[in-house]
């Protein structure tokens, strides 16, 4: 059963999952015996369930969870929540569906699928490391141009390698924009020419998918994420709304997040949360001790 932090203050409907308890098992017995979204509270009847809508990280915890009720309820029939995952980590880049609750996300443009975007990717490497050696003169690139890129082979490791580059950057929300000011031109001579190849991320790619009229596959997830978190800010659901399992470390889902905390019915269910630490602790953990265990929930 969830542990409720702090039962006095706002943040009383913030749980965890005591140390050595399955996190999706003590989940289900949670809501099965009605400790969420609020602990204590009346336990649900068979259909009741149903009113309840639970983000989970990924598509796997949410078939885990589904087998999770099957203990929880002792073999009894009863219909489960509306369960969405929301996709947190790499397993799958867009999972919050435009069908879930009246179509969150919809009008936000398909994502170009990995195929496409790894051939396209490819071609546009090749294409850059053609003009390299075309060019003439040296562009102290030669070795990584001509050796690293001179067949499609080549040329899609490279380019898988810059999809990883772009996953990182949009999944924390930042921009590439200022990479031509890290280091002082006078200094730089070797960086301004990496910059060289950098822009085929930094703008023969978004050229690419606005002409395709497409976005990446993170840059869409974020979108789906936030227009779903706006939709709960707007429209919130009558039911519980529980965030469980997700630690907050892509921007988006910290959105997310904050939305269902505003909530009325809402709540937050975080894994390995020390629920024993005081408030000085947590204000001393940020941002001093980003080494601490507890350091991303005190950010969160």
């Amino acid at each position: 059963m969830p542990v409720d932090r702090e039962p006095d203050t706002p943040a009383r409907r913030v749980f965890t999952v005591p140390p050595g308890q399955p996190f999706l098992a003590a989940l289900a017995r949670a809501l099965v015996a009605g400790d969420l979204p609020v602990a204590g509270g009346a336990k649900p009847g068979a259909i009741d369930l149903t009113g309840v809508t639970l983000y989970l990280p990924t598509r796997r915890a949410t078939r885990a969870l589904q087998d999770a009720f099957l203990g929880a309820g002792q073999g009894r029939a009863m219909l489960l929540p509306s369960i969405i995952p929301i996709s947190e980590g790499d397993e799958d880049l867009s999972l919050i569906t435009e069908a879930a609750h009246g179509g969150a996300g919809t009008g936000i443009g398909p994502a170009i699928s990995e195929m496409h975007r790894r051939l396209a990717l490819t071609q546009l490497v090749l294409r850059w490391s053609d003009a390299m050696r075309g060019g003439g003169g040296d562009t102290g690139l030669e070795p990584y141009a001509a050796a690293g890129a001179s067949t499609p082979a080549q040329a899609a490791v490279l380019a898988g390698e810059l999809a990883r580059l772009m996953d990182m950057v949009e999944t924390e929300g930042v921009s590439l924009d200022g990479l031509s000011g890290l280091v002082p031109e006078l200094y730089s001579e070797h960086w301004q020419k990496t910059l060289q190849f950098l822009q085929i991320v930094t703008e023969f790619w978004p050229a690419y998918l606005a002409d395709q009229a497409r976005l990446s596959p993170v840059a869409r997830r974020n979108a789906v994420i936030l227009a779903e978190a706006e939709r709960l800010r707007t429209h919130p659901p009558k039911g519980p709304v529980i965030v469980a399992g997700v630690t907050g470390s892509v921007p988006a889902t910290v959105a997310l997040m904050q939305a269902v905390a505003g909530l009325p019915n809402g709540a937050l269910v975080l894994p390995a949360l020390d629920s024993a630490l005081d408030e000085a602790s947590w204000q001393a953990i940020v941002p001093e001790h980003p080494e601490h265990p507890q350091y991303g929930f005190a950010k969160l």
